[in-house]
């Protein structure tokens, strides 16, 4: 019961959590349009969050690492619980960017600490446990834009509220379910462990920030151009997040079963040749297309995050996986910081194609025989 129950609290968590940035995410899109008239600069609500995001996850899981995952990841909660109410009481652009910056902060240490957490309680089957934990991840985001939606139509409240309610359910999970579970402590004379470890992953440096890129896309300027140029509604954008989530979460659950027998490169490789088809199809303007484009897109993306994770936290030693979760999300957020500016200043579509020829590239990166990521393994 002691090895289930923080795995069964942090998906609760992490789901009620999402749940309500879905929700959120339905309704930005349209409080962003009022507010600026415009998907000008839409980009920016991707960015703001990345800023935040990429400052916060190295000092987030040296915290972790250092002070134990029960209070960071409970401290993470919290500080999204805040970023949806300056959402509720926004007026101005600003005023969103400012709660995507706090909502960035937040949401660094439960990206970071979690999935470390679980690699050391589940050694043999990391995985697996991170693809439940990251398939309840996006089953709330999957979940999230539909209860938004039908909220929207037939409940009076703010969407924002729930998200901030919701937020601090999680705080309340995460102190009850990870009271028992510390993080390791490495031991002494084991600290260069971590920089050889980190320097024998670096073909996922190539691949993270195009990752992130797309992601970042996908949370900001995608949503927004298709409620402005494609005429969606806040229910059809709702069925649009549906899909893609559900892809996602989809993934993460069989692709780290599968990864934990077969491998992470195969997965990891599928993955980044099937964003690219997916986002190239998503913004192809075939109407035929979008469906199927739109799951593709959510599967390949859960394949390469799940199987890429793992096998940054089985590479490092025991008491150093949280802050290297930090550096992989640190890359990879430069890429979410990066990828909605490049739309920005060069047309959603156009930056696609080029992030799709930058994927395409990386997979071959990735699928040479020279580039074997994670083959140096520290143990203790």
């Amino acid at each position: 019961m002691q090895r289930v129950l923080p795995l069964a609290g942090l998906c609760l968590a992490v789901f009620l959590a999402m749940i309500g940035m879905g929700m959120a995410g339905v309704a930005l899109p349209q409080k962003y349009i009022e507010l600026s008239g415009s998907m000008r600069s839409a980009g920016w609500l991707s960015s703001f969050f990345a800023i935040s995001y990429m400052a916060c996850q190295y000092p987030a899981g040296r915290m972790a690492d250092t002070f134990g995952y029960r209070r960071v990841l409970a401290c993470g909660f919290l500080l999204m619980a805040a970023a949806a109410w300056v959402f509720s009481e926004a007026d101005t652009t600003m005023a969103l960017y400012a709660g995507r910056f706090l909502q960035g902060a937040g949401e660094a240490p439960v990206w970071a600490s979690a999935p470390a957490l679980l690699g050391s309680l589940y050694p043999d089957n990391r995985g697996r446990a991170m693809g439940f934990y990251n398939a309840a991840f996006h089953l709330g985001l999957m979940l999230g834009p539909i209860a938004g939606a039908l909220q929207a139509a037939h409940i009076a409240g703010s969407p924002f509220a729930a998200f901030a309610w919701l937020c601090l359910a999680a705080v309340v999970l995460v102190l009850v379910t990870v009271r028992t579970a510390a993080s390791p402590r490495l031991e002494s004379g084991k600290t260069h462990d971590t920089p050889a470890a980190v320097r024998s992953l670096w073909p996922l440096a190539c691949c993270l920030p195009l990752s992130g890129a797309v992601y970042g896309l996908i949370t900001s300027s995608i949503p927004v151009y298709l409620t402005a140029a494609r005429g969606f509604s806040q229910s059809r954008l709702g069925v649009f997040l549906f899909c893609l989530f559900s892809g996602i979460a989809a993934a993460q659950c069989l692709a780290g079963r599968l990864s934990d027998r077969y491998g992470r490169r195969p997965f990891m490789v599928g993955g980044l040749l099937g964003i690219a088809a997916g986002l190239v199809g998503l913004l192809s303007g075939s109407q035929p297309l979008l469906p199927a484009s739109t799951i593709l897109l959510g599967l390949s993306m859960g394949a390469f995050a799940v199987s890429s994770m793992a096998l940054v936290n089985e590479t490092v030693a025991e008491g150093r996986q949280a802050t290297v979760s930090g550096y992989y999300y640190l890359v990879w957020g430069s890429g979410y910081f990066a990828g909605p500016l490049l739309a920005n200043s060069v047309g959603l579509e156009s930056g696609s194609l080029v992030l799709a020829a930058g994927l395409l590239a990386a997979a071959a990166i990735l699928f040479h025989p020279s580039a074997k990521p994670g083959t140096v393994r520290q143990r203790l």
